[in-house]
């Protein structure tokens, strides 16, 4: 399941162009994306969370 899905499931919408976040850990633990309005999407085990911009998290 995409990243998108996933977030439209959680009720969020992900905002432009989602791009891979590089940087943080290594690839193969947590893959982590960035949209064009700031959120983080964090993709672990195959469970998304999403930290907003103004620092929710869903």
């Amino acid at each position: 399941m995409s990243v998108s899905t996933q977030a439209q499931k959680l009720g969020f919408t992900v905002t432009g162009k989602l791009m891979p976040r590089e940087g943080k850990e290594p690839p193969r633990r947590c893959r982590y994306y960035e949209d064009e309005a700031g959120n983080l999407y964090i993709v672990r085990r195959g469970i998304l969370t999403i930290v907003a911009a103004n620092g929710k998290v869903y």
